[in-house]
C-alpha cells in the first residue's frame, strides 16, 4: 500500500519526537527537540557516520559537513513536486538570511542512488530556486541506508507504470537542522511553511 508523503512527515516526525524523548534520561542540562508548538525534552538520536559521493564524484563523509550548520534533507532527482518544493523553501530561507552562502551548509541526500549519479546530482543541485552551493550526495544503495539510518529517514521504492524508470520513492519529507558539530537542533516538515523556516533559522543564526 502507497503511503501519502503528508503522513509520512508526520510518522516521521513523530518518530523523532519519540527518539528525542526516550534517547537517554533527560537532565536539567537538556535543551529540548521542538518543531513548531511540538516539544519534546532530551536529545534527539539524529546524524551519525556515512561515506557518500558528492555530485562531482568526490568522497564525502559526515565529517565533511562539520564547521558549519547543516540544513539536509533526503529525497531523490526523479521526486515530481514534494522535494522540489522542500528545496524551494530552503533556498527562499537561505536567500534572505545567507544570502551568500557563508553561515549555513544545505545539503541533499538521495534516497535513489540508482539512477541519482554523481553526475545526475551536478545538474539537479543547481535548479533555479535551490539553495545556493546545495550540496548534492549519493552513493551504493549500502552506503545511502547506513545514511538514512544514522538520520532516522523512510524511504521506500514503489511501482509506478507511469515512471520511465518503472518504480517511484516514498519518503520522509524532513529537513532538518543540524549545528556545525552534527548535532540535531530542529526539524521542519513538509507542512512547516516558509516563513517558519525563516523564522526558526533566523533565532538560530542570531543565537549562534
Amino acid at each position: 500500500m502507497k503511503i501519502p508523503r503528508r503522513l509520512i512527515s508526520v510518522l516521521s516526525l513523530s518518530a523523532i519526537l519519540f527518539l528525542a524523548a526516550c534517547d537517554r534520561e533527560p537532565s536539567l542540562e537538556d535543551k529540548p527537540a521542538r518543531s513548531g508548538k511540538v516539544t519534546a525534552v532530551g536529545v534527539a538520536d539524529i546524524g551519525g557516520p556515512f561515506e557518500l559521493v558528492d555530485h562531482t564524484g568526490a568522497p564525502f563523509t559526515d565529517q565533511d559537513l562539520l564547521g558549519k550548520p547543516q540544513l539536509i534533507y533526503f529525497g531523490f532527482a526523479f521526486c515530481p513536486d514534494v522535494c522540489p518544493l522542500a528545496l524551494q523553501q530552503m533556498g527562499m530561507a537561505l536567500s534572505e538570511i545567507d544570502p551568500d552562502g557563508s553561515y549555513f551548509r544545505p545539503v541533499f541526500i538521495s534516497v535513489d542512488p540508482e539512477r541519482d549519479t554523481p553526475e545526475s546530482l551536478s545538474v539537479y543541485v543547481t535548479n533555479n530556486g535551490f539553495p545556493k552551493g546545495l550540496i548534492g550526495l549519493t552513493g551504493t544503495p549500502e552506503q545511502v541506508s547506513a545514511a538514512k539510518a544514522a538520520y532516522k529517514i523512510y524511504s521506500q521504492k514503489v511501482p509506478d507504470p507511469q515512471s520511465e524508470a518503472g518504480y517511484t520513492v516514498d519518503h520522509a519529507s524532513l529537513i532538518y537542522v543540524m549545528d556545525k558539530d552534527g548535532k540535531f537542533v530542529d526539524v521542519f516538515t513538509h507542512d512547516t511553511s516558509t516563513p517558519d523556516i525563516i523564522k526558526a533559522l533566523k533565532a538560530y543564526k542570531s543565537e549562534h
